[in-house]
């Protein structure tokens, strides 16, 4: 029996992301065949996007249809088999190294039993993986969904309040005050003195998207009023907002507003 470091799986890996001891990795099997044993040297989540995928756990079997997603903590022994159409998966290694930043908030999570999770965990894999395919990942997109689908897979408690949580406004500040860098998810929850899991699910539920969302939105609208100053330069701008590059700048603008930033403020020019 095999044993597969974190991001390595039996089929062709035909795209891969790392942060941080997470690897999220795009594999494809291109006909029907049976797998070996193995196990993984890490915790992972799998998304089936395409095909059909069978896992014998012991005497437990698991049927994957498209769009499902399944659990697998470290150092679990399984055999498969991929469908006669073959399978291509979304695959989100969770290392020992990425947890080791949360303060023990996700040693239960990265030992619960395997299984298949909800459509909610689906829905967070698809979203991770269309950033994935569009290369508009970073670390705290990456960072937010992990503690999303690690909530399920411990099948955390979805505590709802009713009354607005204190600590949201103080989230909102914090995010507010910050346009000048991304505000890593694992620093904001400890600023609030939040467990993740909770301060990610509750936050999405209230403003129906995810904080790294809403804080990228806060640096695209300061770009927007730095793109009126003609003077300015482009990757000034983005340094200035907290994009790694103008490259990365330009790609988050564009799928936000719909245009690049050169464009935005020939239209800001046009008379």
């Amino acid at each position: 029996m095999s044993r597969l470091s974190t991001g390595q799986y039996l089929g062709a890996t035909i795209g891969r992301t790392e942060f941080a001891g997470a690897v999220l990795s795009d594999v494809r099997h291109a006909t029907r065949r049976p797998l070996p044993a193995h196990s993984h040297e890490s915790s992972y989540f799998s998304l089936l996007l395409d095909g059909h995928y069978m896992e014998q756990i012991g005497r437990a079997r698991l049927d994957y249809r498209r769009f499902s997603i399944g659990f697998h903590p470290a150092g679990l022994f399984h055999h498969d088999e991929v469908g006669v159409d073959g399978a291509r998966f979304f695959l989100v290694a969770v290392s020992a190294a990425w947890a080791s930043r949360w303060n023990g908030s996700f040693d239960d999570s990265l030992n619960a039993a395997p299984r298949v999770l909800s459509h909610d965990a689906a829905v967070v894999a698809a979203r991770l993986w269309g950033r994935q395919r569009r290369n508009l990942l970073d670390g705290d997109a990456i960072d937010e969904a992990v503690c999303e689908l690690l909530g399920e897979a411990a099948a955390t408690e979805k505590i709802r309040e009713k009354t607005e949580p204190r600590w949201l406004s103080q989230c909102l500040d914090v995010l507010h005050a910050s346009v000048d860098r991304p505000v890593p998810i694992v620093e904001l929850a400890e600023t609030l003195d939040l467990h993740p899991v909770y301060m990610a699910r509750e936050f999405r539920r209230r403003f129906r998207r995810t904080v790294g969302d809403y804080a990228r939105r806060l640096r695209i609208q300061r770009a927007c009023g730095l793109l009126g100053q003609r003077e300015r330069q482009l990757a000034d701008i983005a340094a200035e907002t907290g994009f790694a590059d103008q490259s990365h700048f330009t790609r988050v603008f564009q799928a936000t507003i719909g245009c690049s930033p050169a464009a935005y403020r020939s239209l800001l020019t046009r008379s």
